[in-house]
Parts: C-alpha cells; sequence; structure tokens
C-alpha cells in the first residue's frame, strides 16, 4: 500500500482486505464444524409391543393406622391388626418390602394416640425397608373400615 503524496484529495476507495480476512476466517471455522456437526449414534430402537398397560392393584396399597386409646393403642395394617406392637411393625414390614418396587407406605394415627408412640412407629416402618411414608390427615378418610366418631 503506497501512500499518496502530494495534493490528489481524500482516496475514497474502501479497504476490503479486513473484511476478506474475516470472511476466510469463518470459511475455515465452518469448514472444520460441519463434519462434526454430522455425526451420528447407530441406535437399535426395540419394536413396539402391544401390551395392555398394567393395572395397579388397590390391596398392593399399605395403609398402616395406628388406633385406639393412649394406653393400648392398636396397630392395623389394611384393617388387619398387627400382633407385636412395633417389633410386629418392623418384621411384618420388612415381609413385605421384600418383593416390593416402591417402598410407599400411607400412614394414619388417631388424635388420642401419643406423639411418642407415633414416632415409635413411624420409626419401625423404617427399620423394615419403608423408603416413603405418606401421612393420611383428613379424618374422613379411614382406611379400618370403622366409621370415624
Amino acid at each position: 500500500m503506497g501512500m499518496a503524496v502530494g495534493n490528489k484529495g481524500l482516496n475514497s476507495s474502501p479497504n476490503v482486505t479486513p473484511f476478506v480476512d474475516i470472511c476466510l476466517v469463518l470459511l475455515v471455522i465452518f469448514m472444520v464444524i460441519t463434519p462434526l456437526l454430522s455425526r451420528t449414534l447407530d441406535i437399535a430402537v426395540p419394536p413396539k409391543t402391544d401390551t395392555p398397560d398394567q393395572i395397579v392393584d388397590p390391596t398392593e396399597q399399605l395403609i398402616l393406622t395406628v388406633k385406639g386409646p393412649a394406653e393400648s393403642p392398636r396397630v392395623l395394617l389394611n384393617r388387619e391388626e398387627i400382633v407385636g406392637a412395633l417389633e410386629g411393625v418392623q418384621t411384618r414390614m420388612e415381609e413385605l418390602m421384600k418383593g416390593r418396587r416402591e417402598k410407599v407406605v400411607f400412614f394414619q394415627a388417631d388424635n388420642e394416640v401419643p406423639y411418642d408412640y407415633v414416632i415409635q412407629v413411624m420409626d419401625a416402618m423404617r427399620g423394615g425397608n419403608v423408603e416413603k411414608i405418606g401421612l393420611i390427615t383428613d379424618e374422613t378418610l379411614d382406611a379400618t373400615g370403622v366409621p370415624p366418631q
């Protein structure tokens, strides 16, 4: 590039060298990236089968209820009384949770039952491999079949 000497005036021709440099850099970038974008993974998708949806059996749902007076509360599992109180709860839960995929038990306790006994029953459930405990707080729902008082 030469310098104009003298009084010829302004040079109005655009300098396209930086524009060409940028275009060439972008061209090289796109040439490198384009083959990388077309990579694919070969996936074998299993064929669709027409199996009916599994119907959840309501007897599969476990509801543990603590009922009764504060002096001698009863522990019921789906309307069936568990013998042996806290130790019975733990052993019964261990038996039931062996073959289950979802280890969920719903829990309900009467207002008359002492709080520490409720916590002990929940600890016994956890000791019996129960992973999730769902609390039933609606007093109108009763899993024991006995109408609410």
